[in-house]
């Protein structure tokens, strides 16, 4: 079988890794990719073909003419963009949902609604377009709030507030300023929560749904919580679209994986699935990401739902699934995910993701990811891996002289597995330690940043 994965980033990646590891698929087309690919042996051994198609229709045509069987789209802007749509016309399978049902995550306020409708736990929030109403909501209401851009925004839309100050210059900076475009031109204003993060996976094939009993702990925070002078100078501890994650996620039981399922995951997909009042009446096929929030007092609560993979959590995921690929993706079209019971090793993954820090630029100083950050640095150590330590590509770029340089905040995921958490962690540590991005307008320093304590425990949700 051939599969052609389409997306260029970390998570695009992990996906093309995982289906060349199906007893069924001969290779894996990754469209348009990355230069990161041609770096790893299933690269180098043609396993995974890059190819530099971004048209939609070029791709279908590239499918119908590669005869490729299955298509798994997983992230959001094509998603959105209507790349399923062109695909199914062309009688193409696809994993994804359609362009209209990208909805429940490019419009927050329209999922909010529906999961207030149905009954589905989650914080206090309130919708604005005017940004100076906004503003005079925070100031009455009193607690801390987050705020976030109602659009897409590459999961970084979500910006949490210590104080009135704060979700001022937030709402600012999102409506007024525009950092994350249209994406601005709502804002939701949503109480802010603490408590454990818990990242939580569904496939649905349009009429039944395999919840993925394996859920994750995310890291959103730029910076570790000890480093007080990064947070001070940005401005307040940004959350990203990810520095890392482990797996299996410390709450994992099977008490709390059927409450999950009990009280947040049939209540939704049922309001998907069904016609009438409550009902969307969608043929939803692909993934669906709960973002989750357990308080101390275990009140479970949503805070955000994506239409595909997390990243960086697919990385890990991946690396910890046993079931094949292939398997669940045949069946998420075919309609039988009834018939699958995924299985799981019993090693522990830890991801942390290499992005770009501090550089020297033309005039002045780049203050790094999540801020402005330099490009074209030289990716050095990759021949110094150990083996058995995965490494899945983002933003990089192949450069005619120096190789692989970095193309953007997040550079890699280098991933660890191990029979503890404590033997992953020291191994990913370990291992990107003989990683360097070379600082060229500063002597070739080394300008790359991880943040030290993934895999510790994290009790801030967004």
């Amino acid at each position: 079988m051939k599969v052609l994965v389409y997306g260029t980033g970390g998570r695009d990646h992990s996906l093309a890794d995982k289906y060349g590891d199906s007893q069924h698929v001969e290779n894996v087309h990754f469209v348009p990719g990355n230069a990161g690919v041609s770096y790893t042996l299933k690269g180098k051994r043609k396993l995974i073909e890059c190819i530099d198609i971004r048209d939609f229709s070029e791709v279908a045509k590239f499918c119908l003419e590669n005869k490729v069987d299955l298509v798994d789209v997983g992230s959001e802007n094509p998603l959105e963009e209507g790349l399923v749509d062109i695909l199914n016309k062309r009688g193409i399978r696809t994993i994804g949902p359609k362009s209209e049902y990208v909805r429940l995550e490019s419009d927050r306020e329209f999922t909010d609604n529906i999961l207030r409708e149905i009954g589905v736990p989650k914080p206090e929030y309130r919708v604005f377009e005017d940004p100076e109403k906004a503003k005079e909501y925070v100031r009455n209401i009193g607690y801390q709030v987050f705020v976030k851009a109602n659009g897409l925004a590459a999961g970084k839309g979500a910006i949490g507030c210590d104080d009135v100050m704060q979700a001022e210059s937030a709402i600012d900076r999102i409506m007024v300023e525009k950092i994350f475009g249209r994406s601005g031109d709502k804002v939701v204003i949503e109480e802010r929560k603490y408590g454990t993060e818990i990242s939580f996976f569904v496939y649905l094939d349009g009429e039944h749904a395999l919840p993925l009993k394996m859920f994750v702990q995310d890291h959103k925070r730029a910076f570790d919580p000890d480093d007080e002078e990064s947070i001070r100078q940005f401005g307040g501890n940004l959350n990203t679209g990810g520095t890392g994650c482990y797996v299996p996620h410390k709450l994992v039981t099977p008490w709390l994986v059927n409450r999950i399922i009990r009280e947040i995951v049939n209540p939704t997909v049922n309001a998907i699935y069904n016609r009438g009042d409550l009902g969307l009446g969608w043929d939803y096929k692909g993934v669906l990401y709960f973002g989750l929030n357990l308080d101390p007092y275990n009140n479970l609560e949503v805070f955000e739902i994506n239409v595909r993979h997390g990243d960086p959590e697919w990385e890990v995921l991946c690396r910890k699934l046993s079931t094949d690929l292939f398997e669940i993706g045949m069946a998420v079209w075919e309609g039988k995910l009834d018939q699958i019971n995924p299985v799981w090793n019993n090693q522990y993954y830890v991801d942390v993701v290499a992005m770009e820090g501090r550089s020297k630029a033309s005039k002045g100083w780049n203050k790094g990811y999540p801020g402005r950050y330099g490009k074209g640095h030289e990716i050095t150590g990759l021949d110094k891996i150990e083996r058995g330590i995965a490494i899945y590509f983002s933003g990089v770029r192949e450069d005619s002289e120096k190789g692989l340089v970095t193309d953007g905040g997040r550079g890699l995921h280098i991933i660890a597995g191990d029979r503890t958490l404590e033997g992953a962690k020291e191994k990913v540590y370990r291992n990107i330690g003989y990683l360097s991005f070379l600082d060229h307008n500063n002597s070739n320093k080394n300008c790359m940043r991880y943040r030290n304590t993934i895999g510790a425990e994290e009790r801030e949700s967004s």
